[in-house]
């Protein structure tokens, strides 16, 4: 076991046997402790006063710890410094007393105790700081997510217009407008109206007249407005002679019952128009 000199600060060994260290120090030769056998001598005394175990070994800092390994070393240099009370037992009980007249030993005052790194404040303080911070954190990013969808929202439907037109963004919008009760404008696709029969043939009471029908279907996903009828007349080589577009009332015969047509509805229109002039056979219906 080592000590530390309290003149020189120098590490001192102790007896194996005894535990006890030398009388004089052999680095500054001060006195450590007195020899039980040798006689008293009061001038000695008065130049250095001699060294109280008890309070040598109650002060941590003039213990030096065992030889130890790098990582124990370090550990122990993290741990709390603070002696049991066997050492103090221990220590008291080894020293020889001192004589009455004998000089008092300079008191040792005790280092402030050191904590183990990263452990500053007690394991529930830094847990509910810890859970604090956490709250404050997923509550912000709760803002910042809620504010992008609002945005978000904001745009499509301030942009609705054209994006209603988008058979990928329609659905969508459609969805957010149900709740909001916003309008969308109406889906056109004229190229999914398909002409399921067509017929024209002589008037059968009005002579130069021909009687015209039609139906269609509309295959869109959603309901369309009535489209406009487009009649091409083509001569026998397959030349456009003539082209006439219809409104929906011209070939309905008046308004309709409905203002669109749904999706997967059919519908039946018939118009009169006068006979063209010899040499047009053909007749070819499209929507728009």
């Amino acid at each position: 076991m080592f000590i530390n000199c309290p003149y020189c600060r120098a590490l001192v060994s102790t007896d194996p046997v005894t535990d006890q260290p030398p009388t004089h120090c052999p680095h500054c030769d001060s006195l450590l402790r007195r020899d039980p056998d040798a006689p008293f001598d009061g001038d000695d005394m008065e130049e250095r006063p001699p060294l109280d175990m008890a309070a040598l070994l109650n002060a941590p800092e003039m213990l030096s710890p065992p030889v130890a390994t790098t990582a124990e070393a370090g550990e122990a240099m993290l741990d709390t410094i603070a002696p049991t009370a066997d050492t103090h037992d221990a220590g008291a009980s080894e020293v020889a007393p001192l004589p009455a007249n004998g000089p008092a030993a300079p008191a040792v005052a005790a280092p402030p105790a050191r904590t183990r790194i990263g452990r500053a404040m007690p394991s529930f303080a830094r847990g509910s700081a810890g859970t604090g911070t956490g709250r404050r954190e997923r509550w912000v990013i709760a803002v910042v997510i809620a504010l992008a969808l609002l945005l978000a929202l904001q745009l499509l439907l301030a942009d609705r217009a054209r994006l209603a037109g988008d058979a990928h963004w329609r659905p969508l919008l459609l969805a957010l407008c149900a709740p909001l009760r916003c309008e969308l404008p109406p889906w056109r696709e004229p190229a999914a109206f398909t002409l399921v029969q067509r017929d024209v043939r002589q008037h059968p009471t009005r002579p130069g007249a021909l009687r015209v029908s039609a139906t269609f279907r509309n295959d869109a996903r959603w309901s369309q407005p009535w489209p406009r009828l487009e009649l091409t007349l083509s001569d026998a080589n397959g030349r456009p002679a003539g082209e006439r577009s219809f409104k929906v009332e011209e070939y309905l015969g008046g308004a309709p019952s409905q203002p669109e047509l749904a999706s997967g509805e059919s519908a039946t229109v018939a118009m009169d128009i006068l006979e063209p002039a010899s040499g047009i056979v053909g007749y070819d219906f499209g929507f728009r």
